[in-house]
């Protein structure tokens, strides 16, 4: 059986100690052909959620550490 990462979602410290969120999904409709169509909708359903959950985790992160910045000034 063949796999494939379809989502990715990663939290990086550079030297200087600045924070970068990485997401990374894959790009369903390249694959489209390859797959039965309930595994293609099961993906894009999965991609679609992962997205948006993605998207408030960065926020949520982000405003925490914003207010944490403030806080300890």
């Amino acid at each position: 059986m063949s796999e494939a990462n379809i989502i990715g979602y990663r939290i990086l410290v550079d030297s200087t100690g600045k924070l970068v969120t990485e997401k990374s999904i894959a790009e369903i409709n390249k694959v489209k052909g390859d797959l039965s169509p309930y595994t293609y909708s099961i993906l894009k359903t999965i991609v679609r959620v992962a997205d948006v959950e993605f998207k408030r985790i960065h926020n949520r992160i982000e405003t925490e550490l914003d207010a944490r910045l403030y806080k300890d000034d």
